[in-house]
């Protein structure tokens, strides 16, 4: 990977080092100049807004700069589970899945969409072995809003039909809470979000993870002589819960970040799950290399024929009394002699992992 254009980079920003509020600032910035590069591919999450490409990227100040095998091996942990808050959990991976699906809407370069697919198996690779049964981000927030009030036995709302608001309802119930569903889908909730907006106050605590704005909170929350709410645990990015809401709250509101705090996960999976992203680094590190093999091959093969075909024209020329059917022998052979003496050379380069065998072929037929 020495040619810079060859190279892989990735742009990182992720919680801790950039808000939620920026995080959502750099991924609306970043998608609009993502559609217009076939070398890029992004990946957003609830925690970190990524950018991976080949060729000459986006200069931003606000994010880390990772390249060559840096980027790579920062994506595959990533897949890995190796870089969540929770380590080995599994929603990262359909989140990679997804990146790739979307740039390959927009038709992208090999060499990502290779990046991704590696990046995805090291993923399932890693999680072969199962990590011991852990708290997850549902878990943590409903602890952290069962530290607030007691839940068991008392309304907790949960806002949000998707995985992540099916992971809090699972955890509220098994706090002993009284759960009502609330959503933008009514086949799979009790309660839409205008409905839901003047119970939160009777809840016991409210917990969100929505995609867009709860617009109806703020005017039920407007209409309380107090204007106060249960503690509230908002795991949208970016927050579904407006800012004067999640202002008024104080500390008895919970955001995405708070939750950004990496368990050490179980030492032994840990370490399998590094070892088999560190042979997945050093497979696409070959095969990426190898790339520059290919073009070899084809100059090779390119090389072979001009040559077989000016020495058999300045044969024939002096073979004018030759029939149709020796001329084809003469073709024939020829062919087949240029195939014989490269097969050898040609098998190499096909089978070249890490660009030796195409730098030495380049050397030795001054391609």
């Amino acid at each position: 990977m020495a040619e810079s254009g060859a190279r892989p980079w990735a742009l990182v920003a992720q919680a801790g080092d950039v808000d939620v509020n920026g995080r959502t600032e750099l991924q609306a910035a970043l998608t609009e100049l993502v559609d217009f590069h076939r070398s890029w591919a992004l990946l957003a999450t609830c925690h970190r807004v990524e950018v991976y490409g080949f060729g000459p990227g986006p200069l931003r100040d606000d994010m880390r700069l990772l390249q060559g095998e840096a980027a790579v091996r920062h994506l595959f942990r990533v897949a890995a589970g190796l870089e969540s808050a929770v380590v080995g959990e599994t929603e990262i991976l359909g989140q990679v899945r997804d990146a790739l699906a979307h740039a390959r809407e927009g038709g992208t370069d090999e060499r990502v969409a290779r990046l991704f697919e590696m990046a995805i198996a090291a993923g399932r690779t890693a999680r072969a072995v199962p990590l011991p049964a852990r708290d997850g981000l549902a878990e943590r927030a409903v602890g952290w809003l069962g530290r607030r009030a007691p839940l068991a036995g008392r309304p907790v709302l949960i806002v949000g039909t998707g995985a992540m608001g099916s992971s809090l309802a699972t955890a509220a119930a098994s706090a002993g809470g009284l759960v009502t569903v609330a959503g933008r889908r009514p086949e799979r909730a009790a309660l839409d979000l205008r409905a839901a907006a003047p119970r939160a106050p009777e809840m016991a605590a409210v917990a969100v993870a929505l995609r867009g704005e709860w617009v109806e909170l703020a005017a039920a929350t407007d209409a309380l002589p107090d204007r106060r709410l249960p503690p509230l645990a908002d795991l949208s990015a970016p927050p579904a819960v407006p800012a004067r809401v999640r202002l008024a709250l104080g500390p008895d509101f919970l955001g995405i970040d708070e939750l950004w705090e990496r368990s050490s996960g179980e030492a032994s999976w840990v370490r399998r799950a590094e070892d088999s992203v560190e042979e997945a680094v050093a497979e696409y590190v070959g095969w990426l290399q190898g790339r520059g093999s290919v073009r070899t091959l084809v100059a090779l093969r390119e090389r072979g024929e001009a040559r077989r075909q000016a020495r058999v024209e300045r044969l024939l020329r002096r073979l004018l009394q030759l029939d149709d059917r020796s001329r084809e022998l003469i073709e024939t052979m020829s062919r087949q002699l240029v195939t014989d003496l490269l097969h050898e050379p040609i098998s190499a380069l096909r089978s070249d992992m890490d660009g030796s065998h195409g730098e030495a072929a380049r050397r030795l037929f001054n391609l």
